[in-house]
């Protein structure tokens, strides 16, 4: 490290700003692949935005429908979106790969046995790796405050858009850190990301009433710029009007303080799950009541009555849909390595399965499900006697679905070993994709509501639907299928423990 801090030296970098070595190391490797080429391309970028706005005062023909500050706002919208894909989807990546390499290489696991806390590692690994993407987003941000000043928009909404840019950064900049350690491969970061650009896509069908809108600050930024009475209106966190500003930096926040711990704790620790079990529970009961805290004013705890709002009907469809996403990712990071389980039960001399159970993702998934039914729930209470079916529909698919996933998984990852992913996908692919494939080849539809992903949606979307009751009759089933991974999840386990038993000591 004394060559690394004298080289940055001689470069005018003040090194003692910053002592942390990583942080240290990823500045050099940065500065070494060059900056001076990606800053010059944002600066270029970024006055051809100014140039174009200069342009559009002094021809203003060309616009002649709007004002001069709503082609401002235009033209500031553009940067906006220009400095998210540089800090945000850039940083992400950037942050991703170089952890991937690190650990490939084994410099992960060498500077976690250095004198560096685990904090440490992971900030220099946080606010190191994406320096570029900070470098360019810098020149951006000067740009964007000529822009305001050109068009004379308010100062507040060059402050908030960069508040909300900056946070968004620093949270995807910690998912980026678990996403680098607890992947398997750099495409895992790749593919989290297609997954939440996708979610983000969908969500602007009801763009008030998404939690992935609050998460990618969307809607806080559009309230800022917008006109329209879609982006215009307040958010209602149950009821109570909230402003979309504060209400997405506390969840970003909130989320980020959850990641914090994680890595952390899985940095000192890499042989433990990310969360814990009492920390995926809680993560995934603000994620849900958020979530349905946005969407419970569509119906006011009257889902399922003819209330005049058909076109938002599969609302809390794609809600539940979501659910079910948000719950496999908590569960997939709270399952525990089997080999950690199998040295504790070595040492400990586990006797039966309480021990393994209480080490398990299978707990926290039957958690998982009764919090988002009890969420559900509060959007009928008050018209439980018209959708009580749907509703149990829907709370026995979660239920299903949440102990299918972290039996299967665990099941998968002990029995299967360095095939467990492999087996584990092609168990959920059969059960939950395949029906689908089944009904294109076919031309039947009615093979969809064999997935183990349609029960709920299908009730959700019509809840006054006869086909209900088929539904019902269909999560029995998948409920059944979930007994049968628990026989063999325990049997499993049963000859594990006795193999453990048997083993000679010593």
């Amino acid at each position: 490290m004394g060559t690394e801090c004298s080289a940055l030296r001689r470069k005018g970098v003040d090194v003692t700003a910053f002592p942390n070595p990583v942080f240290l190391t990823q500045m050099r490797l940065v500065h070494r692949a060059g900056v001076l080429a990606p800053v010059l391309i944002a600066a270029l970028t970024g006055l051809s935005l100014v140039a174009g706005l200069l342009y559009c005062f002094a021809a203003p023909s060309a616009f002649l429908s709007f004002s001069s500050r709503e082609i401002g706002r235009m033209f500031y919208g553009w940067l906006i979106a220009m400095q998210m894909l540089v800090l945000v989807v850039g940083g992400f990546s950037r942050i991703t790969r170089v952890l991937a390499d690190d650990r490939k290489a084994g410099l992960w696991d060498s500077n976690r046995l250095t004198p560096m806390k685990p904090s440490e590692l992971v900030i220099g690994y946080w606010l190191g790796a994406g320096l570029r993407e900070f470098y360019m987003n810098a020149v951006l941000m000067a740009l964007g405050l000529i822009i305001i000043a050109i068009a004379r928009l308010p100062f507040a909404l060059w402050l908030g858009s960069q508040i909300l840019l900056f946070s968004t950064a620093l949270l995807f900049g910690l998912i980026a850190v678990a996403t680098g350690i607890a992947a398997q491969r750099p495409q895992g970061g790749l593919l989290f990301l297609l997954i939440f650009i996708f979610a983000q896509l969908l969500s602007f069908l009801q763009p008030r009433f998404m939690l992935t809108n609050f998460l990618v600050p969307v809607y806080a930024t559009l309230h800022l710029f917008s006109t329209e009475a879609e982006w215009s209106q307040m958010p209602e966190f149950f009821g109570l009007r909230v402003h979309p500003i504060p209400y997405t930096l506390c969840l970003q926040l909130v989320v980020g303080c959850f990641l914090w711990r994680a890595l952390v704790r899985k940095t000192a620790n890499p042989f433990q799950p990310l969360l814990r079990r009492r920390e995926a529970v809680a993560l995934f009961g603000v994620l849900v009541l958020a979530q349905h805290g946005l969407t419970w004013g569509l119906w006011r705890g009257e889902f399922g009555i003819a209330n005049g709002l058909p076109d938002r009907e599969p609302m809390l469809a794609i809600v539940h849909a979501g659910t079910l996403l948000a719950g496999a990712l908590v569960l997939a990071l709270a399952s525990p390595i089997p080999e950690r389980v199998r040295v504790e039960a070595l040492r400990q001399g586990f006797r039966d399965l309480r021990p393994v159970f209480a080490r398990s993702a299978v707990a926290p998934g039957l958690a998982l499900a009764a919090i988002a039914a009890a969420a559900l729930l509060s959007q009928c209470l008050l018209s439980f006697s018209t959708s009580w079916l749907a509703c149990l529909v829907a709370g026995g698919n979660l239920l299903s679905f949440f102990a299918i996933f972290s039996l299967s998984l665990e099941f998968c990852r002990l029995h299967f070993e360095r095939r467990a992913i492999e087996v584990f996908v092609l168990v959920l692919f059969v059960l939950c994709l395949l029906p689908f494939v089944l009904a294109g080849v076919l031309s039947e539809s009615a093979l969809c509501r064999l997935s183990l992903l349609s029960p709920g949606f299908l009730a959700l979307s019509e809840p006054l639907n006869e086909r209900v009751k088929m539904l019902a009759l269909i999560t029995a089933g998948h409920l059944l299928i979930a007994l049968m991974v628990f026989y063999l999840w325990r049997n499993r386990w049963r000859r594990l423990l006795s193999e453990i038993k048997s083993a000679p000591q010593g």
